[in-house]
């Protein structure tokens, strides 16, 4: 298995949990090769690499992750340039990322995804302006969402109409359905992480609000809500809730996502599937890698809250 073939697929998330873990100087050298062997000219990180297999669809996701795992280490001349090529990507009217990268048109895709990732990339490279209007975006979101609470609505298209129309094979990337097992709820959970860490930058009681009314709706998904990989982030956005408000049913939440976590560790240490299902070798690179953040996270928070 070669995974560095698969470009960011395997390594995107891996300097922020290298930099979470106490690693700072193995991070600080991979963040050298990337800027070396992927940053090109423009700030975009596909210069060797091709993006495989859920960086596919998700054009901007990886490079966000490895801007803020560059700005963690003090990798500045990676970070920055990154985020001028990312912050191209937000729509101009509407606060959103395109999902689809330099290639979309403004009537294409946003999704909650990548935006509420570019979101937490500005936050830590202190563009408030730029994060202030993911905000807004994924409040919006919130706020437009169907009256009947059974149903979530992933993307909008065409400024910001709901995606409804999709191949049934990519439902789970445009939709939530309460009552139904294996859920994207890594999707709002992250939106809502981002939100809580907007709402503490700023002082806005209505990102603390709307990252509530996310946990919220997870929450009533059905029994594996807690336990697929799917879950991970959705513990992450409790964890914060918790540290914030000392809330015992966020401590509740979070305490379970991050037990299910926990159990899926395989012995040889590694995990083998992430939020975002993958075939690719490198998979549980990736895996890995985000589990340690989530566990690292949601641990720090649980202490804080407590």
């Amino acid at each position: 298995m070669q995974p560095v073939a698969e470009g960011m697929a395997s390594f995107h998330k891996v300097p922020y949990a290298l930099a979470l873990s106490g690693q700072s100087g193995r991070g600080s050298r991979l963040c050298t090769w990337i800027a070396a062997n992927s940053l090109d000219e423009e700030g975009d990180l596909g210069a060797t690499f091709a993006r495989q297999g859920p960086l596919s669809r998700y054009y901007h996701y990886g490079n966000s992750w490895i801007i803020c795992g560059a700005q963690r280490l003090g990798q500045f001349g990676l970070s920055l340039r990154a985020f001028d090529f990312l912050s191209s990507l937000q729509h101009p009217q509407t606060g959103g990322f395109l999902r689809a990268g330099p290639e979309a048109a403004l009537d294409d895709d946003q999704d909650l995804l990548s935006t509420a990732m570019a979101g937490l990339a500005a936050l830590y490279l202190g563009r408030e302006e730029v994060a202030t209007a993911v905000g807004g975006f994924l409040v919006r979101r919130w706020e437009d969402q169907p009256a009947s609470g059974t149903r979530m609505y992933l993307a909008v298209s065409r400024g910001e109409e709901p995606t409804r129309i999709y191949p049934d094979e990519l439902a789970d990337q445009y939709t939530i359905t309460m009552g139904k097992e294996l859920q994207w709820y890594f999707v709002p959970g992250l939106a809502a992480s981002f939100l809580v860490r907007l709402w503490e930058a700023t002082n806005d009681e209505i990102y603390h609000q709307v990252a509530q009314s996310y946990v919220h709706f997870c929450d009533s998904g059905a029994g594996d809500r807690y336990s697929i990989p799917q879950s991970g982030f959705l513990g992450w956005a409790a964890s914060l809730l918790f540290a914030a408000s000392g809330n015992v049913n966020y401590q509740r939440i979070a305490a379970s996502v991050l037990s299910g976590l926990v159990s899926r560790q395989r012995d040889d240490g590694t995990w083998s599937q992430g939020s975002l299902p993958s075939d690719l070798p490198g998979a549980r690179t990736d895996a890995t890698a985000e589990a340690i953040i989530l566990i690292l996270e949601i641990l720090d928070n649980l202490e804080a809250g407590a």
